[in-house]
């Protein structure tokens, strides 16, 4: 019984795990090929406070790739704990992060392809580190599948147990590892790149 209950659940787990990347992918192929936002105009970015892009490119032209390290693990990090606790909200938080970070990374692609970068200087910078999108996209499925167990145990179907938390803690210390490993070689090598 155990046996097969464990099967069921990598089978589930593998199921959200497909969910949540495609919650991913659908806005991101949007945003590339459907959808163009017009320009701000200079004066109007100007007058906008920073965000954690342009903190991240400040920090790099000082050269302080150790505080870009912090910056980028941070913001990585924030939308990974969201897909998470968005479980809570029975999978709502984390559709809604997914879905708007699938728009957004596809939209950093699009800026930076009309402000002259070539799509392959593109994925030169970001192809190595880009394994950051498995992380991200685990920890969707781990909000989902905290989503898919609230909804079991409401309908009395099961209960929460040991084995269940020991599945999130493990998948959370995974995505965090996964994150720290793409914020440092997006702090340290992948910006060598950009500066060759």
């Amino acid at each position: 019984m155990y046996k097969a209950s464990l099967i069921i659940n990598r089978h589930i787990f593998l199921y959200l795990s497909g969910i949540s990347f495609v919650c991913w992918l659908l806005p991101f192929l949007v945003r590339i090929f459907f959808i163009e936002i017009p320009d701000i105009n200079v004066e109007q970015k100007e007058k906008q406070t920073l965000n954690t892009m342009t903190e991240i490119i400040h920090l790099l032209d000082e050269n302080d790739k150790n505080g870009a390290f912090v910056e980028i693990f941070k913001n990585n990090l924030t939308g990974c704990i969201l897909n998470i606790v968005g479980g809570v909200m029975l999978g709502v938080g984390t559709l809604f992060s997914l879905l708007f970070n699938g728009f957004f990374s596809a939209d950093i692609f699009v800026s930076s392809y009309k402000a002259g970068v070539s799509i392959s200087s593109i994925l030169k910078v970001t192809l190595p580190h880009s394994f950051e999108l498995i992380g991200f996209w685990l920890s969707g499925a781990i909000g989902f599948y905290i989503a898919w167990n609230i909804i079991q145990f409401m309908r009395g179907k099961d209960s929460f147990s040991i084995r269940f938390y020991k599945q999130i803690g493990i998948g959370s210390l995974i995505v965090f590892l996964i994150i720290l490993s793409a914020a440092y070689i997006e702090a340290y090598i992948s910006t060598s790149i950009i500066t060759k």
